[in-house]
């Protein structure tokens, strides 16, 4: 098991800027160019019916390269998201599955970039305030945490713990 700092990260292993990495990617068909591209991905399918989401899909992992095109379609700015990847097909990508890639880490931090602070997320996210991290996953999914800024993030969903106690703390709407 590698450490950065001192910290378990993502999956039990430190992701390096610089490094190269075999990480899972979703392949996606586009429909504007009939090209495949490789996405990277965090690998833990699931819905959302919390968020009355019930489509099955993945989160990008925005830590890796990913080609420009993809980039600028999915939105992805420093590494952040608001996109997800469907697992049925969608009006831009057919999803072909997923594969392992060897890319390039280029940045630490990664994750959905939540847009506002509306009343379903708060309401979801404060079911889960108090709750402990143990061994540094979140207790919704069971996500390895990523550290910023002295906290614990979990990358799908933006659960933070406070890093000395594990425990889930209070959203603060940007």
């Amino acid at each position: 098991m590698k450490r950065c700092a001192g910290i378990k990260i993502f999956l039990m292993m430190c992701h390096v800027p610089g490094e190269i990495y075999e990480v899972p990617c979703a392949i996606l068909l586009w429909k504007e160019d009939s090209r495949a591209y490789f996405v990277p991905v965090i690998d833990l399918p699931h819905t959302d019916l919390a968020f009355d989401f019930p489509h099955r899909h993945y989160h990008i992992d925005g830590r890796f390269e990913i080609h420009p095109r993809m980039v600028h379609r999915l939105q992805i700015n420093d590494g952040h998201t608001a996109m997800i990847l469907l697992t049925e097909n969608s009006g831009l990508y057919d999803f072909k599955g997923i594969a392992k890639q060897k890319l390039k880490c280029i940045r630490i931090e990664t994750g959905l970039a939540i847009p506002s602070c509306s009343e379903k997320y708060l309401d979801w996210y404060e079911g889960y305030v108090g709750q402990i991290c143990k061994e540094k996953r979140c207790p919704h999914l069971g996500t390895g945490m990523l550290e910023r800024d002295g906290k614990l993030v979990c990358p799908l969903h933006g659960l933070t713990a406070d890093l000395k106690t594990l425990k889930i703390i209070m959203y603060d709407c940007p």
